[in-house]
């Protein structure tokens, strides 16, 4: 089973996963929002190498943190190639209360069912635009296969809500078509989103409104 530790960083809390393999010690960070020093002590604390580090898009509560994080694992950070932009230009990744994000750059540009290694466990990229136009969801299938699994959803599936969409690049259309692709997805997952607390999928698509709209029922 994968160790998940959840991280709520920055102005607006949003969760850092620091997944990792409790075999190999190997280790993934999703959405480096902020608190560099809290990310890497923990890193540090639980004696873990972070290969990877994924964006699940590029907008500045959840990039803060990335080069910091990066220098000090020497991880690779992974964004949708249609989120790139986000990472070089302030005014996509957008500005908050004073708050500047970086200019950086990732070093893989991704794209729809592309998968990565962590350990036994394998990270596959799900393209959800909606929120951005290069959102995306990582899923993890339970060892040995099955349907069942866990999700990093970003800011594409909250708890009983979806991300907004009325920020530059933001889609309500392509949200629900995402929404909905998410809803008709095989078996159950643990859903791990941008903010707040964690879900499961069958009950979003049972409560989650913006879901329901998108599947129909």
């Amino acid at each position: 089973m994968l160790n998940i530790t959840t991280l709520a960083v920055g102005a607006v809390s949003t969760n850092c996963y620091i997944v990792s393999d409790p075999q190999t010690r190997e280790a993934a960070v999703v959405d480096p929002g902020d608190s560099a020093k809290l990310i890497l002590g923990r890193i540090q604390a639980d004696n873990l190498s972070v290969r990877t580090i994924f964006l699940t898009h590029g907008h500045f509560d959840h990039i803060l943190a990335l080069d910091e994080v990066r220098r000090a694992t020497g991880a690779k950070a992974v964004i949708h190639e249609a989120d790139a932009a986000y990472l070089r230009e302030r005014a996509l990744s957008g500005p908050f209360r004073g708050v500047s994000p970086p200019v950086t750059e990732a070093d893989v540009l991704t794209r729809e069912g592309e998968t990565f290694p962590l350990g036994a466990f394998t990270f596959e990229v799900l393209h959800t635009p909606g929120h951005t136009p290069g959102s995306i969801c990582l899923r993890v299938a339970a060892p040995g296969g099955g349907k069942n699994g866990v999700l990093f959803t970003g800011d594409t599936l909250f708890e009983d809500d979806c991300g907004r969409c009325d920020l530059p690049g933001g889609d309500y259309g392509a949200m629900l078509a995402s929404l909905r692709r998410l809803a008709a997805l095989d078996g159950d997952y643990v859903v791990f989103p941008g903010h707040d607390v964690s879900t499961t999928l069958s009950r979003e698509r049972e409560k989650n409104v913006n879901m329901k709209e998108a599947a129909g029922f």
